[in-house]
């Protein structure tokens, strides 16, 4: 046919144009070798190249066959198929490690947190250890003041003067014992709360009656029964109190 004819000329060319060059080359290397090498006469048989035969050393495909290059399209495709699934398991991978480092960092900020919040809680109690530590030892004092004081106020002034001078050197030595107990308690940061004539508090006061006063405001403390005592800002003892009513 015209093809195969047109392709035997060409691969006739070839053959020729190949045997050329490396005759050539050889002349070109050893002049020697080149003397003792024979060319073939031109009524030979050529060296003919076949569709057959050409191939692209890249792809080892031969040309002009659908049936050899049909398996290698199907290779490619599965190869293309196996690199999508594993790029996909990748990323299935990849945003579960992230779901779990975010996890991970939220909770140690949580940790953070509640150990910051353990911390401020201990260094309060701390404090209140060290600020409020004599609280029992100072409620267990509130009684010894509350005698000196009875045994101070209940003297008259009338019977002092009349009886003899060892009563009054008692009764003044019971005075310094309380204005030298008082010293000490704020001191130590304890307070004594006599709220005569101020509005009641019920964080400082406790109301134990009320008393008719029509020319007072409501809620007055117009009699106290036992002073209070508040240590560092806290009351350990209200002061018992009667108020006032219209």
């Amino acid at each position: 046919s015209l093809l195969q004819e047109i392709m035997y000329r060409s691969g006739f060319k070839i053959s020729k144009s190949l045997a050329n060059c490396h005759l050539r080359n050889l002349e070109t290397i050893s002049p020697t070798l080149s003397k003792s090498l024979h060319v073939l006469p031109r009524n030979d048989t050529p060296l003919i190249f076949t569709p057959r035969t050409l191939f692209i050393e890249s792809q080892k495909r031969f040309l002009f066959s659908k049936k050899e290059s049909e398996p290698e399209a199907a290779k490619t495709e599965e190869a293309a198929d196996e690199v999508s699934e594993s790029e996909k398991l990748l990323n299935e991978k990849v945003a579960e490690l992230e779901e779990r480092s975010a996890d991970l960092l939220d909770k140690y900020k949580r940790s953070l947190a509640d150990f910051e919040n353990l911390r401020n809680r201990m260094n309060k109690q701390v404090a209140d250890a060290k600020i409020f530590g004599i609280q029992g030892f100072c409620k267990d004092l509130l009684d010894v003041a509350d005698v000196l004081n009875k045994a101070i106020t209940l003297v008259p002034k009338e019977q002092l003067e009349k009886e003899s001078q060892y009563l009054k050197d008692m009764h003044q030595g019971l005075q310094l014992t309380e204005s030298q107990l008082l010293k000490v308690f704020t001191k130590h940061g304890l307070v004594q709360e006599n709220p005569m004539g101020e509005k009641f508090d019920p964080n400082k006061h406790d109301a134990l009656f009320q008393i008719p006063a029509p020319d007072k405001e409501p809620n007055t403390v117009m009699d106290v029964q036992k002073v209070g005592y508040i240590l560092q800002g806290r009351t350990i003892r209200p002061a018992a109190v009667g108020v006032s009513r219209k």
